[in-house]
């Protein structure tokens, strides 16, 4: 009878053992899966919150001030977390020109003393000559952060460039007669319209490339004056 009790005793022991053994497995899981869930959800909040300011510009119809915006925005995350083209929070920007191209131009007006009006040509030759670049963003070409980016920062930092320079080249009588106004193809671009044709995620669905496309030219010419 003493080796039943003996033996029962042991039994319950056991038994109590593995219950005890068994609620603390499951009490660690419960907390492990909890702080799984709490690291998941700061991830989320995370890669909601570096998404949403690039998400403003998925538009299907923007100015160029707009392109100007983000690639600015794209350029300033690389540098702040010290990123190249390819690792995790690495942003691209890219824009493609589909109806004219990006430049500064420079017309020259001439008087037809007849008439009492001026008549505009494009200079083609001798830009430099007026404080204009022979830099340009060619139409059907696509320009982007990650392999364009030495030409497109210096672009942009003509930003506060102004828009136009006039130059006098002849008077008559106290009368111009002939003069040129450089149109800075900072201006240009920002009279541009675009859409965002594309917006690239990464494996943790954080926005890494936001795609735009010319969707109308820029009426910014020079016309006659």
């Amino acid at each position: 009878m003493e080796n039943a009790s003996t033996a029962l005793l042991m039994a319950g022991g056991m038994l109590l053992a593995v219950i005890v053994i068994s609620l603390f497995i499951l009490g660690y899981s419960y907390v492990t899966e909890m702080a799984q869930s709490k690291v998941d959800v700061e991830l989320l909040e995370e890669i909601e919150e570096f998404n949403a300011p690039l998400l403003s510009f998925n538009k299907t119809a923007m100015y160029g001030t707009d392109v100007i915006s983000i690639l600015n925005l794209a350029i300033s995350n690389n540098k702040i977390n010290r990123v190249r083209v390819g690792e995790e929070f690495y942003i691209d920007v890219e824009f493609k020109l589909t109806k004219d191209s990006i430049q500064d131009t420079v017309y020259e007006y001439a008087l037809n003393e007849e008439k009492a009006t001026y008549s505009s040509k494009v200079v083609t030759k001798n830009k430099a000559l007026y404080g204009a670049s022979e830099f340009a963003f060619e139409v059907n070409h696509a320009y982007s952060l990650s392999n364009n980016l030495e030409p497109i920062t210096e672009f942009l930092q003509t930003s506060n460039k102004t828009e136009e320079t006039r130059r006098v080249i002849s008077t008559k009588d106290a009368i111009v007669t002939k003069y040129t106004i450089t149109y800075s193809g900072i201006a240009d671009f920002k009279r541009k319209t675009f859409k965002c044709s594309k917006v690239e995620y990464d494996s943790y669905g954080r926005i890494n490339a936001l795609r735009f496309e010319q969707i109308q030219e820029s009426v910014y010419d020079g016309g006659n004056s």
